[in-house]
């Protein structure tokens, strides 16, 4: 039995009613926004517990800035809070917990700001560390040495004697870490590379 084209009709109109509410919930627009999510290591997707989360916003002057205060997450990595948004675009999320988790910014989640943000994912790079062991094989050794290839600007020691510094690094990254010695105005440089597990220490011993 063939249904009357009235009611066909209305099914249609409200199907096509459902369809551009739901685009609009899409749609960023400003004011409430609402978020909820989990915090997990980028590597093995695992939950990653008892740190915060923190929204960025995109400056006209390039790079972001933050927005409001962190949010705490609880032991399992999860979050929910809300903010109010003063631009349609331009919001991420990022996260960090102990002893080193931190996020990617090429990696942080987008937001659309004034809808629901729902089941939110904020992937955080494992960190590792380097252990580097200066060892002063002909004693008092009037050396500079010059020390790259870990997170943060590097180092330089002056003179230095049997030494061990421990430097933080993220993981499953290759990793070149590279020396310069300098003992007779001239630098010999040398590298060795290393590969970083969650959670790992990497010795590197450094003669000079």
């Amino acid at each position: 039995m063939m249904r009357p084209l009235h009611t066909i009709l209305t099914r249609l109109l409200t199907l096509g009613s459902l369809f551009l509410l739901g685009a609009c919930n899409d749609d960023p627009t400003t004011g409430r926004t609402s978020v909820a999510g989990q915090v997990v290591q980028q590597q093995s997707r695992q939950p990653v517990g008892a740190g915060s989360v923190q929204v960025y916003l995109a400056s006209r002057g390039g790079g972001y800035r933050p927005v409001g205060s962190p949010y705490p997450c609880d032991a399992q990595g999860k979050f929910s809070f809300d903010f109010d948004a003063e631009q349609q675009n331009g919001y991420l999320l990022t996260a960090e917990a102990p002893p080193g988790y931190i996020t990617d910014w090429a990696l942080a989640p987008q937001l659309t700001a004034g809808r629901q943000n729902k089941d939110v994912l904020v992937p955080v790079l494992a960190p590792a560390w380097v252990r580097l062991v200066l060892v002063d094989e002909l004693p008092k050794s009037r050396a500079t040495v010059y020390l790259s290839g870990y997170d943060g600007p590097g180092d330089v020691l002056s003179y230095p004697r049997d030494t061990i510094l421990i430097r933080p690094a993220l993981a499953d990254f290759p990793r070149k870490i590279i020396w310069g010695i300098n003992e007779t105005g001239i630098i010999q440089q040398y590298s060795q590379d290393v590969k970083l597990a969650p959670l790992d220490t990497v010795t590197v011993r450094i003669a000079f």
